[in-house]
């Protein structure tokens, strides 16, 4: 794969226009909204692009023509060019059209056949990739009271549940701080060649680990968001999002009217935020997927993690939940309410079901990351500050091969995360 610098344009991006008119009418949207936004991207998908791109040149014609004919014919019978179909973005309209289509699984098939194809030439000639130990770190706060004999049931059996004598929130502290003698996780990344900010990623509910990071020296290179941290700009977005109306061609313009806006004029973003334009980009399109992450925590810290771990592919990804309120009555959460602005109950917390949604979603995230190659080197360690446990999913060939009888101290199970890390 080649790499390409996080801000500069590829020296052959000039060509890619040319490349995507080639392509079936259907693929050219996506790609040709990448490369409008490219400053926008994470490095991982800047790569892909070139990648894709490299693959599309290196076909023949008659490569190119056996792979792709399936797909012009069908669009042909779909009769895409008749439609009102936007070549230059991904828009709820265009993905309304497909999905309509009596053709549409068949558009789906072939859509993966031409993607595979053009990705299998462009990795012939590439260069074999050396994967580094990936790492996700989940927390589960000691206010989330779940259960102790159920709590990893539903996880992946591979792994194994661990003891933790002492408090586990000490494994949070360690990671975010380090201690003498014993290094953080941004400090091990950046001794190991991973300086960009979209290596390590920290995604929490409250605002703890911001807390955290503030207190050292000198903050690490990090991408880091805090649903807390962002009410206000939150509560305006919010706002924004319901003035439009529910017409699709309608919403497709109050999306882009969104996603243009630099909202830097109504002072909302946090501090971590300023001057992050591509971080910024990345909180407008995590809320504009509609998913809750707007109004409940827990859907923000796990939709932000898959998001990330989609688009990023970090080093180190950790991400802690939290406690939400309980719903009000007589609002409307499925519609997107501000639930303080609509009614004058008081906030209450809802640690039980708090609990609930916490673990279900750490669980989503681990998910998540098993779609993609990099699990094969990924570890998982999620930790119940609560019940003093956590569970952990290795590799086989990173398996400690601790005695499930024996509990471990924070120190023991950060300074093994840290050796694989530094590996």
């Amino acid at each position: 794969m080649n790499k390409v610098n996080a801000h500069a344009k590829p020296p052959a991006q000039d060509a890619y226009p040319r490349l995507i008119e080639r392509l079936p009418v259907t693929l050219r949207p996506a790609l040709n909204q990448q490369l409008s936004q490219w400053a926008m991207l994470f490095p991982f998908e800047q790569n892909r692009v070139v990648t894709f791109m490299d693959g599309v040149e290196a076909l023949s014609p008659a490569a190119f023509q056996a792979l792709t004919g399936p797909l012009f014919a069908l669009e042909a019978k779909m009769d895409v060019r008749h439609w009102n179909f936007s070549e230059q973005a991904d828009t709820i309209e265009n993905a309304s059209l497909l999905a309509r289509s009596a053709y549409y699984a068949d558009w789906r098939r072939e859509t993966e056949k031409v993607f595979e194809g053009i990705n299998a030439a462009a990795r012939v000639s590439a260069p074999a990739q050396t994967g580094s130990t990936r790492l996700i770190l989940l927390f589960l706060p000691a206010s989330l009271p779940v259960d102790h004999e159920t709590v990893w049931q539903q996880w992946d059996p591979r792994g194994q549940e661990i003891k933790i004598s002492g408090d586990a929130g000490g494994i949070c502290e360690l990671a975010l701080k380090g201690k003498p003698g014993l290094s953080g996780i941004a400090t091990l990344l950046a001794g190991h060649g991973a300086a960009e900010s979209s290596d390590l990623w920290l995604i929490d509910a409250a605002e703890k680990m911001n807390a955290a990071l503030s207190s050292l020296p000198s903050p690490p290179a990090a991408s880091s968001l805090s649903h807390t941290a962002l009410k206000p700009f939150r509560d305006r977005f919010l706002a924004e999002l319901n003035k439009a109306p529910k017409s699709i061609q309608i919403t497709d313009e109050v999306v882009a009217s969104l996603r243009r806006e630099s909202w830097d004029g109504w002072n909302l973003w946090p501090a971590e935020l300023v001057g992050q334009p591509r971080m910024r980009q990345f909180v407008i399109d995590l809320f504009l997927s509609g998913n809750g992450a707007l109004i409940f925590s827990n859907s923000f810290v796990e939709w932000a993690a898959c998001e990330a771990l989609r688009r990023a592919r970090p080093r180190v990804m950790v991400a802690r939940f939290g406690m939400r309120s309980k719903p009000k009555p007589f609002t409307s959460i499925a519609v997107f309410e501000n639930q303080q602005r609509i009614s004058s109950l008081p906030d209450v917390d809802d640690p039980e079901n708090s609990a609930v949604d916490a673990l279900i979603l750490a669980r989503y995230v681990w998910l998540s990351a098993s779609r993609y190659p990099e699990q094969d080197r990924t570890i998982c360690l999620c930790v119940s500050e609560f019940s003093n446990t956590a569970y952990l999913i290795a590799p086989a060939d990173k398996s400690p091969g601790w005695s499930t009888e024996r509990s471990l101290t924070p120190e023991d199970v950060y300074k093994w995360l840290a050796a694989q890390i530094a590996a």
